[in-house]
């Protein structure tokens, strides 16, 4: 069920790619064995030696103990070692919980399965994957693809749109009004999931299965291989154009940080249209509706003392105030060459399976002519990826939102690990790299044979 991740449909997941930085993997036979090759490491890391960026060994890979460390430079890998020595010692999971954040990864057993979280609107950023375009030709070619399809579409590149100039503040109040267009938006989202998804496979790392938020659902499409990544970015494009015509009130979103239960009952007290669109996580949740009542929501969690944030989109998207874009949808994918996935992935509507098989695309159709005013049933997706055996989740796009929706559904079940591969508040080779060694202690990133 291996899917083609590369921009031109050649193997790139073959070669044994080096990391941009430091990158340590270290296997053994037991926990004595890791930590005694450790201590050699760290010991010559002390005298200011770290090895030079490198792929993994497949013995450490298949290893049945395995320790990553994600590093810069002698004295961080000599910090970072210490720190694992200590937990290995220690023997604590709560404790190598914590050592995640900084870096540091430990793993067991079989490579475990893992699964693609693609993410969707509201992510964006203005910049994103830039620095990482201009390391890795796999990213910028992933940019200029978009580029090549956009640019009919919007008059001009989709990067241009994206990438600007930071220190020009007119420039950046442009293009921050520009990306939080629909049109604009969507496109730019799906290039980055696709860019860091074939980023991952040139690391011999691909899914097993795959799941997206909102619009990250097209991305998650690609991945499996049930849409070409052009006629994904032509539907979502094509959608806000024939959408234009379409009379329908203009709703709002907004995130908010409760219980699921303190959100259902603080609903029921605001008049007006709204609805959770988004089931995110147990507390976590996107509300959609009307202006005026996105606004009451907002001002009364903010007055009980929880997060209430408007989101930047251009409408109610999941409820039925956007229900007239489905018909103008439906058309549009069935003009597609949509097929059944060569992946599993988990629909937004039902948070279930899609169906595969020779008769899959007409209710594959289906289900994307409903998602778009359904709510996003996330909590369930992640349930049900973890019934089918996935134990490492990554979120494959900007910002780390779904990983952290992972974490408050599933990371109290100990054998659950969640990574992102992006943010805006770290930079994109450290961010990147980061993951990549909690992708390795889980045993990913041999090649396919």
């Amino acid at each position: 069920m291996d899917v083609d991740f590369s921009p031109n449909s050649s193997s790139i997941g073959s070669s044994r790619k080096a990391p941009l930085q430091g990158t340590l993997l270290v296997g053994a036979v037991s926990e004595s064995a890791l930590a005694e090759r450790l201590r050699s490491i760290q010991k010559s890391a002390e005298a200011g030696h770290a090895p030079r960026p490198s792929a993994p060994a497949e013995a450490d890979l298949c290893a049945s103990e395995r320790l990553a460390i994600d590093y810069r430079g002698a004295s961080d890998l000599a910090a970072k070692s210490a720190k694992a020595l200590t937990a290995l010692t220690a023997n604590q999971a709560p404790l190598w919980k914590l050592l995640r954040a900084q870096g540091i990864f430990s793993g067991h057993g079989p490579a475990k399965k893992v699964a693609f979280l693609y993410t969707g609107q509201g992510s964006q950023y203005l910049n994103m994957l830039r620095v990482l375009a201009a390391a890795e030709p796999i990213v910028a070619d992933t940019f200029a693809e978009a580029d090549r399809i956009m640019t009919p579409l919007l008059g001009q590149p989709l990067s241009e749109f994206l990438f600007v100039d930071q220190t020009d503040a007119a420039a950046v109040a442009r293009a921050e009004k520009e990306l939080s267009r629909t049109a604009i938006t969507q496109p730019a989202v799906i290039a980055s999931d696709i860019a860091l998804t074939r980023l991952l496979a040139a690391y011999d790392i691909r899914p097993d299965m795959v799941m997206g938020h909102s619009v990250g659902e097209y991305g998650a499409l690609v991945a499996c291989g049930a849409l070409s990544f052009e006629d994904a970015l032509d539907v979502v494009s094509a959608r806000s154009r024939e959408a234009t015509g379409i009379t329908m009130e203009t709703g709002r979103m907004a995130a908010i940080f409760a219980p699921m239960e303190e959100i259902e009952r603080g609903l029921k007290t605001i008049p007006g249209y709204i609805v959770i669109a988004n089931v995110n996580s147990y507390h976590q949740a996107v509300l959609g509706g009307a202006s005026q009542a996105i606004e009451q929501a907002i001002d009364l969690f903010l007055k009980e003392g929880y997060d209430a944030i408007p989101l930047p989109v251009s409408n109610a998207f999941h409820t039925s105030i956007v229900a007239p874009y489905s018909e103008p949808l439906r058309r549009t994918l069935e003009r597609r060459r949509l097929q059944s996935p060569r992946v599993p992935v988990v629909a937004n509507v039902n948070g279930e399976f899609y169906p595969t098989g020779p008769d899959a695309t007409s209710q594959m159709v289906d289900l994307l002519t409903r998602q778009v005013a359904s709510p996003v049933q996330f909590v369930q997706g992640l349930l049900t990826l973890y019934r089918a055996g996935a134990r490492v989740f990554v979120e494959t796009g900007p910002k780390k939102a779904l990983q952290g929706f992972a974490e408050d559904v599933l990371g109290d079940r100990g054998d659950v690990i969640s990574l992102f591969t992006n943010h805006p508040k770290f930079d994109d080779i450290a961010a990147f790299n980061q993951a990549l060694c909690g992708l390795y202690a889980a045993g990913l990133g041999r090649p396919v044979s």
